[in-house]
């Protein structure tokens, strides 16, 4: 109960930019778990702990935690929680433009899913269902894009995350927005400013709902990264949409 209420604050803190907050409430939910007995539980919160340090632009220090979850659970991790893990690595990689490790974990990550087809649920990885797998893979090759500038990759993410939103469930409106802005952003890469504009558009009635956390720290990157085509005027009015949302 403690590791999970540890958890929980973690996220809130983190959600509302409550950076180093959130990061002791990670560690305490990883300590809670393993006076627990559940290493499982660590792991998943060891995860969490490693997202918010690539969102934070540390993926040296997130692929570390991620290893720390791996060699905790090496022998008693089922294939949903290998999945996550391996989610995770990728992330790390795709943010250093590492291509080679990158499909290799990426790889293992939808192998270790399609092991977990049919297999018991499991409460502690809560919401990683394949519209999440392919949403947080489709996010991770558009950072691998991102990183080496290069078109290839960027398709893939593309194609990744149109399968989560095919996938997702009607009621996770906000992973919705997350993959619409990000996919918004795969088409900058591509030097498609005006399909991305055109993405971000349709997201930001739902995405307004959480401007002031992560969603819209997701949609400052989308209008940095624009930036460059702002001789557009569909441009500089999605600049400006963003700008209102976010910045009141």
């Amino acid at each position: 109960m403690g590791a999970e209420l540890a958890e929980i604050a973690a996220s809130m803190s983190w959600d509302s930019g409550l950076q180093r907050a959130a990061q002791r409430y990670y560690a305490l939910s990883v300590q809670f778990a393993k006076v627990g007995g559940d290493d499982s539980f660590a792991a998943v919160t060891l995860a969490a702990f490693a997202r918010q340090c690539f969102d934070l632009g540390q993926p040296d220090d997130g692929l570390e935690l991620v290893q720390l979850a791996q060699y905790g659970t090496r022998k008693s991790a089922r294939p949903i929680l290998r999945a996550l893990l391996a989610t995770r690595e990728a992330w790390s990689y795709a943010q250093t433009g590492a291509a080679q490790q990158f499909r290799r974990a990426a790889g293992l990550a939808e192998d270790h899913f399609a092991e977990s087809v049919g297999d018991e649920a499991d409460h502690r990885v809560r919401g990683f269902d394949q519209a999440e797998l392919y949403g947080v893979l489709g996010a991770r090759w558009r950072d691998l894009a991102a990183a080496r500038q290069e078109s290839k990759e960027a398709r893939h993410a593309q194609e990744y995350i149109g399968r989560a939103l095919e996938l997702r469930d009607p009621s996770c409106a906000r992973n919705w927005a997350f993959d619409m802005i990000g996919l918004a952003r795969t088409y900058l890469v591509t030097a498609e400013p005006d399909r991305a504009c055109e993405l971000v558009a349709e997201a930001l009635p739902i995405a307004k709902q959480w401007a002031a956390g992560r969603v819209g720290e997701k949609l400052r990157d989308f209008r940095r990264e624009v930036r460059p085509f702002a001789d557009s005027v569909v441009v500089r009015d999605a600049r400006d949409a963003v700008r209102d949302l976010v910045d009141t």
